[in-house]
């Protein structure tokens, strides 16, 4: 006897038997129990759901003659006629039968009255794939269809279906299927075929197939065949078309190294053995993910992931956040790539030198209290504050924007400054508008502006640049502004703040600030411009 592949052996057979679709099942054996059978059904969702399944089973149950609980009684007459032959549950496949003839043929044979059963189903899989003329052709069987004619379409893309057939089916999303759920199903079909894998590589199997049943079952299928005693989680991810851990592992110390050699040469070893580019990519951002919980949370991961992980304990928040960030952006921007390989590449460049910025950032933070620690003003300034301008000035600036919050000079102001990419080619402030398009203008009032920025970093540099940006401003909008720059976080902090005094009726008065000048040190100015340039810093 041939061998029958584990995902047809173990294919449901009756509702029961279906995992991670509860809902959607129990609609259905009800509708079966109350004999409330629809003559058209749209069943939705990514592929391996069960979708074609719940479709066979549905239809050999509403020919039951004694369904029990919703549940074919399979030992009736025509339960038993079904199992030898399912003459009236006819399946297409609409890859292949996609035009109108194929549907005209539908339609001339809906008329026959079932050979055995009560009802005829008519199960369409890959619906989407019909053309816009054999939709048109179904439409009308699909509104007035013959009373013994049951019509089950199946897709895994509905927004490719016709509002027009949607609205003529009751419709049915089936969702992923959980790791927990499927991990079941892997094991029951382990103990019934007496195999044995680790627990380990059964939740990776688990975690892998991304909610798809059918897929962790091939890949069960596929692994328990391999010849080797011992299966790993490394033979799961060879098996996949993807890195091992320890492939991984090399990758990303390469990039927490910045050796850029190192990063290049293992990329092309991974691109020459076939391995694929998006899957890397978010082995990476699980990994960053992975290191970011390990270390700020006791035991989240078993004892052997965590010692594992505990190497990268030296991985600040700010740069695990970033790295992360950057990753998933880069999973988005590399499905419209066609050098799939050349842009991670770049990418990971692109992170080593931003990355560089950060560390130069953090030095000019100390610079006051490195050079001064012997000036007893400057000294107080450096412990008070690690920021680039003091947190007096900061505070200050905060208050008066907050003073004379205006929200109509705000909605102008912001309409202007979005046109400030229009600059971008001004030599003079070119750099300035690169560090500006990244912000957004929170706070605005006759003399002074507030602005935001996602990244503790971009607000440094901002803070570190005020005089040239205030120039730049007085330069676009033809009127003098005073400016600061806080985080999204900081800002929370302050509006919740402010509500909470307005409401107590504290009022915000304005505040005299001291000159940002006498707050540098001469060392800081020609130790900034020996790291950025005389101009602004260029964060693009």
């Amino acid at each position: 006897m041939s061998y029958l592949a584990l995902y047809r052996k173990y294919r449901p057979n009756k509702f029961s038997e279906v995992y991670g679709q509860k809902c959607v099942i129990d609609i259905l054996k009800n509708a079966i129990k109350t004999k409330n059978i629809s003559h058209a059904y749209l069943f939705s969702g990514p592929r391996g759901t069960g979708k074609t399944s719940v479709a066979k089973i549905f239809a050999k149950t509403v020919n039951c003659l004694e369904p029990k609980n919703g549940e074919m009684c399979e030992k009736c007459a025509i339960c038993s006629a079904i199992k030898e032959n399912d003459i009236d549950i006819i399946e297409i496949d609409a890859a292949s039968n996609n035009g109108v003839d194929e549907i005209r043929e539908i339609r001339n044979n809906v008329k026959l009255l079932p050979s055995v059963g009560q009802y005829k189903i008519y199960i369409i899989d890959e619906v989407h794939m019909l053309s816009i003329g054999a939709f048109n052709a179904l439409l009308k069987t699909l509104e007035e269809p013959p009373k013994h004619v049951i019509f089950i379409l199946a897709t895994t893309e509905i927004q490719k279906i016709p509002l027009t057939i949607i609205s003529r089916c009751q419709k049915f999303d089936f969702k992923k299927i959980t790791p927990s759920e499927i991990e079941l199903k892997l094991k029951e079909i382990l103990k019934k075929e007496k195999k044995e894998l680790p627990e380990d590589v059964i939740k990776l199997i688990s975690e892998i197939s991304d909610g798809g049943l059918r897929d962790a079952i091939n890949l069960l299928d596929q692994i328990i065949t391999t010849s080797k005693k011992e299966i790993t989680i490394d033979d799961i991810y060879d098996l996949n078309g993807d890195i091992s851990i320890n492939e991984l592992e090399q990758l990303f110390d390469n990039i927490i190294k910045k050796d850029i050699p190192g990063i290049l040469n293992k990329i092309e070893k991974l691109y020459n053995s076939g391995k694929n580019i998006y899957s890397i990519i978010e082995r990476l951002v699980v990994l960053v993910r992975n290191i970011n919980i390990n270390n700020n949370v006791n035991n989240y991961f078993s004892k052997k992931q965590q010692e594992n992980l505990n190497k990268y304990s030296s991985i600040s928040n700010e740069t695990a956040n970033y790295l992360a960030s950057k990753l998933i952006k880069l999973l988005n921007d590399i499905k419209k790539s066609e050098n799939q390989k050349l842009l991670l590449e770049i990418t990971l460049l692109e992170i080593l030198e931003e990355l560089d910025i950060k560390n130069t950032i953090n030095s000019i933070k100390n610079v006051n209290q490195m050079e001064n620690k012997n000036i007893e003003d400057d000294k107080k300034i450096s412990n008070e504050s690690t920021e680039i301008i003091s947190r007096e000035i900061i505070s200050i600036r905060i208050n008066n924007a907050l003073a004379g919050a205006n929200k109509q000079i705000l909605q102008e102001n912001q309409k202007k400054l979005s046109k400030v990419s229009e600059y971008i080619s001004n030599e003079k402030y070119n750099k300035v508008v690169n560090l500006l398009k990244n912000s957004s203008l929170i706070v605005c009032s006759d003399s002074y502006m507030m602005f935001e920025y996602e990244k503790e970093k971009d607000a440094s540099l901002f803070n570190f640049n005020i005089e040239k940006i205030e120039k730049f401003i007085k330069f676009m909008l033809n009127k003098t502004y005073s400016v600061i720059a806080v985080t999204k976080e900081e800002w929370n902090k302050i509006k919740k703040e402010y509500i909470k005094n307005i409401e107590n009726g504290i009022q915000y008065k304005l505040q005299r600030e001291p000159e940002i000048k006498k707050k540098f040190s001469k060392k800081t100015d020609d130790f900034a411009e020996r790291i950025f340039g005389e101009e602004s810093i260029d964060i693009k």
